[in-house]
């Protein structure tokens, strides 16, 4: 994987301290334990991209009746 350096300018002095120490809670160094958050977050997609993905799907073909009487079928309604 490819990687390349960032800078982070004016971050609050308290939110580094926490960072610093939820760091060294966890045996990292500050650096790794900020890359493993950028890293986690990047995996994660927003709500915007999940929509826009269902978005792009084909259409299932089913009513909202279909989707109600499947369901209280399913219950035995």
């Amino acid at each position: 994987m490819e990687t390349k350096p960032i800078q982070i300018r004016d971050v609050p002095v308290d939110a580094l301290d926490v960072m610093r120490m939820r760091a060294a809670a966890e045996g990292m160094s500050l650096a790794a334990y900020l890359r493993r958050m950028v890293i986690e977050a990047a995996a994660q997609p927003t709500v915007a991209e999940v929509l826009a993905r269902a978005a792009q799907r084909p259409a299932a073909g089913l009513t909202m009746a279909d989707i109600v009487a499947a369901t209280r079928a399913g219950r035995g309604e």
